[in-house]
């Protein structure tokens, strides 16, 4: 691809120039959201991007698709194949909304209560 300069009107382009600016643009958009793992797998780096590949990858469960994704803390996680019941879910999202707003046990008050098992 011609370097484009900075100093032309876009109407100025032929349509190679634009179709090869596009193109890079998608490259670049596309190496920003994803990379590949030293293991071959996708790394995604919005879950909402990892949902939505699994999303395609139709009849599979998320361990039969070699991809994952980075959480808020960089660790990388993959979705379990097991699907949580209506109960658990409710369960999981009042947690959520309690720690939202500062309730739940300290890493410390955790530690104690498990040692004194």
């Amino acid at each position: 691809m011609k370097e484009i300069t900075l100093d032309r009107h876009i109407g100025d382009l032929t349509l190679e120039e634009l179709r090869d600016i596009v193109r890079q643009v998608v490259r670049e958009e596309a190496l920003l959201r994803c990379r590949i793992g030293r293991d071959g797998s996708l790394i995604f780096l919005y879950e909402e991007d990892y949902a939505a590949y699994l999303a395609k990858q139709e009849g599979k469960l998320p361990s039969e698709v070699n991809a994952c994704f980075i959480d808020e803390q960089g660790f990388t996680v993959s979705y379990a194949d097991e699907v949580p019941t209506a109960g658990t879910r409710r369960r999981i999202e009042r947690a959520k909304r309690e720690i939202a707003v500062g309730k739940g046990l300290s890493l410390e008050e955790v530690r104690k209560r498990l040692e004194a098992r």
